[in-house]
């Protein structure tokens, strides 16, 4: 056995010493490449990511090999129909080179900041969902009084979100409130494309059937809560309606059932079906207010469903699913024609394919001429129902294995007279 003075020793202990730092000094080149894997996942997929004059396609989950050591690096995604986004990159320094800087001392530490290969970058896990692109449209003003006019982006999602330009008659005397609500407060399940339903049906009225811009209220998402729709319905239309005035109202969203009473009610942004007496908006208050005008006629679209079994339906937890009755005696009798999506018990689909609910597609196809049957040049409300109902009534049956058949509500005198949509 050998003994060692403590001289001896210490010099030892610093010979080791040097010797582990000469290697700390190329710990970051030997650990560390000098690129970080970042690995990003789309909904949908196969969309591009651009990073650094690169391009990645995200048909799986695709690793990105990431310069380390850069600032304000992001990954650029885009994918035909949809909104692009940016993902922004964080530089961070790895923990273990500060290890370097103990046992390598600064020269270990200068070759990592020199190579870069101090530098990582976060989140290297990345998960985006893609949403799709929306039409521009006319947005619900903050006041009653004037209405905030958006040019169109040119990222068009369906075949049928090119409004057709007509020679239409200009209607001043038409008004139109269209809500679209996708997404909810109160964490409900998405409506898909309920916005881009009303974004387009909005553009419809304006370039299609002759609506003065003016006269168009588009209620989207947060901007459609009970109280918003309470203004634009019970305050801004009276105000503005005269006598033989028409009027056209599009819903596109969730519906829910009272389950006490079986009442069907619209469902705003701010809406809870755990208490929809008190947080809804009730079809019947709606009816009431639109027989209160002094129109002429009364179009309402409803892109929805109310029995709470699914689709564009929402229920209380814990509640079974219920029939809930769509007529009323104000529409039997009175100026209102309702055309809803589905009976009182269906479920109400959305058309993925088409970025649409089911109804709403067949409806826009139809104002772009498919529903003009008799080919004469105007489309009449009865021509533009036979036309989609059965087209609904197909494909829910063939695509979504679901029974769904649209209904046209009203007095048969107002039917029989016509209601002219597009002339």
């Amino acid at each position: 056995m050998f003994l060692l003075h403590r001289e001896d020793g210490m010099n030892l202990l610093l010979i080791v010493l040097v010797m582990i730092g000469g290697l700390s000094a190329g710990c970051a080149t030997i650990m560390n490449s000098s690129t970080v894997d970042v690995m990003l996942t789309t909904t949908p997929p196969d969309a591009e990511a651009k990073i650094n004059g690169q391009t990645y396609k995200t048909t799986t989950p695709v690793t990105i090999p990431v310069p380390r050591g850069k600032d304000d690096l992001s990954i650029h995604i885009e994918k035909e129909g949809f909104e692009s986004q940016d993902v922004k990159l964080e530089r961070q320094m790895v923990g273990w080179v500060w290890g370097n800087v103990i046992l390598g001392g600064l020269i270990g530490f200068g070759i990592d900041l020199i190579t870069q290969r101090a530098w990582s970058v976060e989140p290297k896990d990345i998960q985006v969902s893609l949403k799709p692109a929306r039409l521009g449209s006319v947005q619900a003003p903050s006041s009653p009084s004037s209405l905030d006019v958006k040019p169109p982006p040119t990222v068009v999602v369906s075949d049928v979100d090119l409004p057709r330009r007509t020679q239409a008659t200009r209607k001043n005397n038409a008004h139109a409130i269209v809500i679209g609500l996708e997404t909810y407060r109160n964490h409900l399940p998405k409506a898909d494309y309920a916005g881009q339903d009303a974004q387009v049906m909005a553009e419809y009225l304006a370039k299609t059937m002759g609506y003065e811009e003016a006269n168009v209220a588009v209620l989207l998402n947060e901007r459609a809560t009970k109280g918003d729709l309470e203004k634009y319905i019970e305050s801004w239309l009276p105000n503005r309606v005269e006598k033989d005035d028409s009027v056209f109202i599009f819903y596109s969203g969730h519906g829910a059932p009272n389950p006490r009473t079986g009442e069907a009610y619209l469902v705003p942004y701010d809406g809870d079906p755990t208490f929809i007496e008190n947080t809804g908006y009730p079809l019947k208050r709606l009816y009431q207010h639109l027989a209160n005008l002094p129109a002429k006629e009364v179009i309402v679209v409803l892109d929805s469903c109310f029995s709470g079994a699914g689709g564009r339906s929402v229920v209380a937890q814990g509640m079974r699913p219920i029939v809930t009755e769509l007529k009323s005696p104000l529409i039997a009798t009175g100026k209102t024609v309702v055309l809803s999506a589905s009976t009182g018990q269906q479920v109400s689909s959305t058309y993925g394919q088409k970025a649409h609910g089911l109804l709403t597609y067949f409806l826009l196809k139809g104002l772009q001429g498919e529903g003009d049957t008799n080919k004469d040049g105007s489309i009449d409300l009865m021509e533009l129902f036979e036309y989609l109902k059965p087209q609904v009534e197909r494909v829910a049956r063939r695509e979504f294995n679901n029974e769904q058949t649209p209904q046209l509500l009203g007095s048969s005198e107002l039917l029989n007279r016509g209601v002219r949509l597009l002339e």
